[in-house]
């Protein structure tokens, strides 16, 4: 229940990912000679993230004929991005308790409790104190959507954070879905999936109906590799996971798909490893795993690799975070919805409806050496002339305007925003809008946007399927610090962490069925002696009074 995946961008992201975003009508890649004098001088502001797979532009054009260019015109600020291979959150801390001067001017994180660390330490503004000194015009002090400003304060203690993604009740009051194609998005599509190659399940002369349940698609795995089918010389690959962090988002689609839920049929908050229908999720990788449908070194991979597997068109299947993957860029995907449980248990789909925090978190350093050039960038950005120029590039170039004021991508506009790293179009995701990206577009088609259409159709997939129990999770997004760091609990929780990444592994990778059975038992009977079942009550008194706050009541639908 990681909030970060939460509110991961929900196809946003084949939206981010592929240019999805909006604004009105930007000229200032042509303005006549002698204008640019009005153009306020540019310093140089360093940009901090712990989004390792966060790559805007490291080299920052100031071209205006560019999406930099024209940001850097619109607000003086040009950008040095720091942002760790790994282990940023590490750095972060470093640097929170180093007496340097050399704290970054903006900071992008995805962790609460990062982010409370920073407000502790008075390192940060409160944004709307800061826009009010520093930019008290804009735009941001009046119109913000204040369903997830209330969710930032009562996250933070005070609107601290630009959140990441902003799609709510109120965000589509002020910018409505322009069409049915963006409303199932909302209520349907989900980041954690299965992705099905449809040139290959024709080649091995499968349909989807066949790998819909748990024993049709392990025996459609034994086929593919029965046929030893290749792709340009090489094999196919029956099942890819989601790299190192497999045991995120594959795991969490299979217990999904198998009925697991965080509460049990009495309403009262349970471990989801603890529920009977997270061995059959557990089963069927160690099945795959037994039938050499998946190696175990994809387990260890980064997702670079991931990406260059689906790339290769030799994947039959990918199950985790679709939104990692670029599979929206070639149409051969579909997706075969739930994998249905041989033991008859009922798939779920939690979708948080209450107003989100964001996934990224962009806080403003209060050492920020130019702190009136940044209020102008966070007004620009999240403005609708901002929003258009960095989602969707230069009006001409990479859109048009329809007549009903909806953007059309060109060519080129698809092209650039494939290669955001250099480009910058689509790159700027922590002012990603959702809200506003999926008012301003029109319905995409295959003729006009084939990536979009792929991302919506497989995304969505999952939860229209007519098995599909979808439920409000709002009153399960547990804070990261709901347990005191120095307290007991958050001891007895980190054993829990460390112990459950362990055994899984070993029990995905048991050498038969028997020691299958033995490791299983081992985890359950390990995780109540580290006092998981302790846990769980304290989670359950959060939980029962968020459910009363919010007025929710969930009950576990299988065991």
């Amino acid at each position: 229940m990681k909030l970060k995946y939460m509110m991961a961008p929900v196809l946003t992201l084949a939206l981010a990912l592929t240019g999805c975003g909006s604004t009105s009508k930007n000229e200032t890649a042509n303005k006549p000679e002698g204008t640019q004098n009005s153009a306020p001088a540019v310093s140089k502001a360093v940009w901090f993230s712990t989004v390792d797979f966060w790559n805007p532009p490291s080299t920052w054009s100031t071209d205006p004929g560019t999406v930099q260019g024209i940001i850097t015109e619109k607000t003086g600020l040009t950008f040095d991005f720091n942002i760790p291979a790994q282990d940023g959150e590490t750095k972060l801390n470093l640097m929170l308790v180093s007496s340097g001067e050399n704290f970054p001017d903006l900071l992008t994180i995805t962790s609460d409790v990062l982010g409370k660390k920073l407000i502790e330490a008075d390192k940060v503004w409160k944004l709307d104190e800061f826009l009010q000194k520093y930019d008290p015009d804009s735009h941001l002090l009046k119109d913000f959507p204040a369903d997830v400003k209330q969710t930032i304060i009562d996250r933070d203690g005070g609107f601290y954070a630009f959140p990441s993604h902003i799609n709510s009740e109120d965000a589509r009051k002020q910018y409505p879905p322009s069409g049915q194609f963006y409303i199932d998005t909302i209520d349907y599509a989900d980041n954690n999936g299965i992705v099905v190659n449809g040139n290959i399940l024709k080649e091995a002369g499968l349909t989807i109906d066949d790998i819909k349940t748990e024993s049709g698609l392990l025996a459609a795995y034994q086929k593919i590799k029965d046929m030893n089918l290749k792709v340009s010389g090489a094999a196919v690959i029956p099942l890819l996971v989601d790299g190192k962090s497999y045991q995120e988002p594959t795991f969490d689609f299979l217990k999904n798909t198998f009925g697991v839920m965080p509460v049990d049929q009495n309403g009262n908050y349970r471990d989801p490893l603890l529920a009977p229908e997270t061995k059959e999720a557990l089963s069927f990788l160690y099945k795959a795993m037994q039938g050499g449908y998946f190696e175990p070194g994809q387990m260890t991979v980064d997702n670079a690799a991931v990406k260059a597997d689906m790339a290769s068109g030799r994947v039959f299947t990918f199950i985790g975070n679709m939104a990692n993957t670029s599979f929206q860029l070639n149409n051969y995907w579909t997706s075969s919805g739930p994998i249905l449980s041989d033991k008859g248990t009922k798939p779920v789909l939690a979708k948080n409806q209450r107003a989100g925090g964001g996934w990224m978190h962009t806080f403003v350093s209060k050492s920020a050496k130019e702190p009136e050039k940044l209020a102008k960038f966070i007004s620009f950005m999240s403005s609708k002339e901002g929003m258009l120029l960095h989602n969707y590039g230069i009006e001409g170039v990479h859109y048009n305007l329809d007549d009903q004021g909806h953007v059309v991508k060109t060519e080129q506009g698809l092209k650039d925003a494939t290669q955001y790293m250099t480009t910058g179009v689509s790159a700027f995701w922590p002012f990603n809008n959702t809200s506003f990206s999926y008012s301003l577009e029109s319905a995409p088609t295959e003729e006009t946007d084939m990536a979009a259409v792929t991302a919506n159709r497989v995304a969505s997939a999952y939860g229209k399927s007519e098995e599909i129990q979808i439920y409000n999770n709002a009153a399960l997004s547990l804070p990261q610090d709901l347990f005191p760091a120095d307290s007991q609990f958050a001891n007895d929780d980190l054993q829990i962490k460390n112990y459950k990444t362990a055994q899984i592994a070993k029990i995905i990778m048991s050498e038969n069925d028997e020691k299958f059975e033995q490791q299983y038992n081992e985890m359950i009977a390990q995780l109540k002696k580290l006092g998981i079942e302790a846990l769980d009550k304290e989670r359950d008194k959060y939980f029962k009074e968020k459910s009363k706050q919010y007025g929710i009541e969930i009950k576990g639908i299988n065991s």
